[in-house]
């Protein structure tokens, strides 16, 4: 599913749209969606990501371009450099990122509510036609399977949605998502939207995988610098834990049904 980085179009894009003719490349990291690797050049370096097959995601990185680049004019993200739809590359300024050995449940709480109070315009998550995308590419069988879980969730999601729930989300923060010297700058923002922060905070529970004292600590943290009710976020975090568990084993089966 993935290129190869020597492919010499390939390379030759980014060479151009990174203005070096001599680069070397670092895998950082490669998932069923999408590689990643650090071009470097003459002491400057990009992240370059090499997109899956348009058929599976239901992302618009047109969008996402034009999205990230408001949120690297606010200082919430790096600056794209270069994308390309038919290639399917994706090139934006690398920002180094000191190790950390172990999560830091603060900050992420800082960066959820950072995010939920920016002022983005951006699409709505629409989560049902997202799952409907998802459900299509998977075999009868296993669709059927899905779709039953998808009806005994759609409850949770209505009662659980009000108005002032409604904010810019990334929807994926994982703690390595966080870069920077302070991890005040944020990458892969393909699934951000408009959607219900509750959502946004159970995937950030499941995605580093907190514990339970962790994810009350997330709750708490975010509680307070939101200006929310503590238990009011413990509890419609807890309601949507299981909305973004069937988001993210529908997404990884019809992920690897594409792989295949």
């Amino acid at each position: 599913m993935v290129r190869k980085v020597s492919d010499k179009q390939l390379s030759d894009f980014i060479a151009g749209a990174c203005g070096a003719s001599q680069l070397t490349f670092e895998p950082v990291r490669q998932g069923l969606a999408n590689s990643v690797f650090r071009a470097s050049s003459g002491g400057q370096s990009w992240a370059v990501k090499l997109l899956g097959p348009a058929t599976f995601s239901a992302v618009n990185y047109t969008v996402v371009a034009k999205l990230q680049q408001q949120l690297a004019v606010c200082g919430l993200a790096p600056v794209v450099t270069a994308y390309d739809p038919a290639l399917r590359v994706w090139i934006e300024e690398w920002v180094d990122t000191p190790e950390q050995p172990s999560l830091d449940i603060e900050r992420l709480a800082h960066s959820l509510a950072n995010i939920h109070q920016s002022d983005i315009n951006a699409p709505t998550l629409a989560l049902l036609p997202c799952w409907q995308h998802y459900l299509e590419q998977l075999p009868t069988k296993t669709a059927r399977s899905y779709s039953a879980q998808r009806d005994k969730l759609v409850p949770v999601i209505s009662q659980f949605s009000h108005y002032q729930d409604f904010c810019f989300c990334h929807n994926d923060l994982s703690f390595a998502h966080l870069v920077g010297a302070s991890r005040n700058k944020v990458v892969d923002w393909e699934y951000a939207a408009t959607g219900n922060r509750y959502f946004d905070i159970a995937a950030c529970v499941l995605i580093n995988e907190l514990d339970g004292e962790q994810q009350q600590q997330l709750c708490d943290e975010y509680a307070q610098q939101a200006g929310k009710s503590a238990d009011l976020v413990e509890r419609s975090v807890a309601a949507f834990l299981p909305v973004v568990d069937f988001t993210n084993r529908l997404w990884t089966a019809a992920a690897e049904r594409n792989s295949g």
